[in-house]
């Protein structure tokens, strides 16, 4: 026991040494990264709010096909037995979740590339605005014909209004 005390205090010291200039440099750090970070942190709740919307409407789907009248919460409680059924995958779900968040932050990475490219010749940056833009609409409509698909009738108006149809 004495043995592990002796180890620990140059360990703690040297964590400590240059506090003042790891402490600034992880701040700056941080703010440098806030937008960036805050972007993929609301990507990848949008992207987990569609998989778990997908659910649910596979699993409405599931107790249709079976002659069960079911809601929404019913659709949720029913997402075990549709697992079980063989209707939903949670590993390809999760793997399309993930090849979407890394598609999301290189088209997110190209268009501050391009925006950057932009700034240098004196225009305006203009594409990591539609970029994300985009991406956020397409993920909003995904959630919304989700929520349609798990029979929220009321939803089918608003996603034929954000295709443009209604």
């Amino acid at each position: 026991m004495f043995m592990e005390w002796e180890s620990f205090w140059p360990t703690l010291r040297r964590f400590f040494s240059d506090f003042w200039e790891k402490a600034a440099a992880s701040a700056a750090l941080a703010m440098a990264l806030r937008q960036h970070a805050s972007l993929l942190a609301c990507f990848s709740l949008l992207v987990v709010l569609d998989c778990l919307t997908r659910w649910i409407a596979l699993a409405y789907a599931y107790c249709r096909e079976r002659g069960q009248a079911v809601s929404l919460m019913g659709a949720v409680l029913a997402i075990p037995a549709a697992r079980r059924a063989g209707r939903i995958d949670s590993r390809t779900m999760k793997e399309r979740g993930l090849s979407k968040l890394l598609l999301y932050a290189v088209c997110v990475l190209v268009a501050c590339l391009a925006d950057g490219m932009m700034a240098a010749i004196g225009a305006p940056g203009w594409l990591l605005r539609l970029i994300v833009s985009y991406m956020a609409v397409t993920e909003t409509l995904s959630i919304v014909e989700n929520l349609s698909d798990a029979g929220v009738k009321s939803l089918a108006e608003l996603a034929a209004k954000l295709k443009g149809r209604g």
